[in-house]
């Protein structure tokens, strides 16, 4: 039996949540409601991510300013996958696997 939140408790929940970066759905199962229901929501009280956080977010690393035209270049040209172009560049370290 699902309880009807306050509207109050509701946005209390979703800016906590893209305020922690947490997945969407996750929000979305908190909040009760949709994944659309909650984009138009977040979009209404002004706590959406931009294309750029977005795809941050999706990636899970940051890509310097610096660095960004070699990255593309990698993705486009290279064909190579995001991590691996993020390896290649040196923006996140190789986890090893010597544990076998």
């Amino acid at each position: 039996m699902t309880t009807k939140l306050n509207s109050e408790t509701r946005r209390r929940i979703i800016l906590d949540g893209y305020g922690n970066n947490e997945p969407l759905k996750s929000i979305a199962a908190k909040v009760g409601c949709s994944l659309a229901s909650l984009k138009v929501t977040a979009s209404k009280i002004g706590c959406t991510r931009t294309p750029k956080e977005a795809a941050e977010f999706r990636r899970g690393f940051h890509i310097p300013e610096h660095k960004r035209q070699d990255y593309y270049q990698l993705m486009v040209a290279g064909q190579y996958k995001a991590r691996e172009c993020a390896l290649i560049l040196g923006l996140i370290a190789e986890k090893s696997s010597d544990s076998k």
